[in-house]
């Protein structure tokens, strides 16, 4: 066998940290008490997935695949196992209710899977010599054949432009999934901030930036010796999902001794208190609750369907805030909506206060800037 040069640099350590984060993720998603959340189980899956696929490049690389070139190609399966996760962890965010029929849009995985065998029991000369004709033709030897036709329908030929087809229809199925939920909040896809269904749409993005990459290139270098640009931008993505899952923790917003106390004998589930909290902004956000003048936490936890004593357990835990504060971030998102709007010159302070729920002027400029550090003249002149 001649000996490879090892190749080791920045792109093979970023994208090495990122295979270690993601396995870190996946382990925590998929823990027994997470999986209670059908979204977690997904996002574990098509982080654990995107980790083995980011870790079969690194090895190619980097040159360590002809150390264990047994394992060449392992991952190659996997590409149809990717855009299924995401679409399904997409649908099972936006509608945990929803029972998921996942079966189906595993069929072409199964499917890969099972020809790729034709492949896998190739001969570890034969494999060395695939690995040497994208990354180093001239150590090809033709004392290797196979043992028998590995790619007999040649889908491994054109694996790539499959890939993207199939990457392409779930961003669509994603998409579509989507916006058709952003219509019925009334949100705009490129709102910034501000609303739980975001997250979802920046993972789609995300998604999209990377078949757009591994497009061009393919376009550019032909072989496999340009899909490290690939592994770098998926370790990205890795990074971005364990900050925003460090972002939506309690650790850092741990609840008061006090509070902590008060809710020792909660019989509530981790799962209950998300279903609880999804419940409780879909029907504030659907129905315009902060606007209403009677707001309460008695008067909304009825809504619901739910005790006082839970909506407040939730959102002390889930949210580190009291049902007030909480309710006024509903009330000051949609002012800022309408004191950044073309009609933002239409009406006066007072009146956009008591459109959102406030029965002050006082009262709406305290909150507003207690949330946003300025008063709401002085961020409407901003714009």
């Amino acid at each position: 066998m001649v000996p490879v040069e090892l190749r080791l640099n920045v792109f093979s350590l970023l994208i090495l940290l990122g295979v270690f984060q993601g396995f870190f993720i996946s382990y925590f998603l998929l823990k027994k008490e997470n999986r209670k959340l059908s979204r977690n189980i997904y996002l574990g899956l098509f982080v654990l997935t995107l980790s083995l696929v980011i870790l079969e490049i690194l090895l190619n690389y980097t040159g360590l695949m002809v150390r264990i070139i047994s394992f060449d190609n392992f991952a190659e399966p996997l590409n149809f196992a990717i855009a299924p996760l995401l679409y399904l962890y997409t649908v099972s965010g936006l509608h945990p209710e929803k029972k998921m029929v996942y079966k189906p849009h595993f069929i072409v995985f199964g499917l890969y899977l099972i020809y790729s065998f034709l492949y896998f029991i190739q001969s570890d000369g034969y494999k060395l010599n695939a690995y040497h004709s994208n990354y180093s033709p001239e150590l090809v030897s033709d004392a290797y054949r196979a043992i028998f036709d590995p790619d007999p329908l040649h889908l491994r030929t054109y694996i790539y432009e499959i890939t993207l087809v199939h990457f392409i229809f779930y961003i669509v199925l994603s998409i579509k999934a989507i916006i058709e939920e952003l219509r019925k909040k009334g949100i705009s896809f490129f709102q910034s901030r501000g609303y739980e269904i975001l997250r979802y749409r920046n993972s789609v993005l995300h998604f999209i930036v990377i078949t757009l990459i591994i497009i061009g290139v393919k376009i550019h270098f032909g072989r496999d010796i340009g899909d490290y640009f690939i592994a770098s931008y998926g370790a990205f993505i890795l990074y971005l999902t364990s900050i925003s899952i460090v972002n939506h923790s309690g650790f850092f917003s741990e609840p008061s001794a006090k509070n902590a106390e008060k809710y020792r004998k909660s019989s509530l589930e981790a799962s209950d208190k998300e279903d609880i909290l999804r419940r409780l902004e879909d029907f504030v956000l659907n129905e315009k609750y902060y606007a209403s003048k009677r707001a309460s936490l008695p008067d909304l936890s009825e809504k619901i369907g739910e005790t006082s004593h839970k909506v407040s357990q939730v959102i002390n835990e889930k949210c580190a805030m009291n049902f007030y504060t909480w309710l006024a971030k509903f009330r000051i998102d949609e002012a800022k909506k309408i004191l950044s709007g073309s009609e933002r010159m239409k009406y006066k302070i007072e009146e956009v206060g008591e459109q959102v729920g406030y029965n002050s002027k006082a009262s709406f400029n305290k909150a507003f800037k207690n949330l946003t550090g300025e008063t709401p003249s002085e961020y409407r002149n901003s714009f």
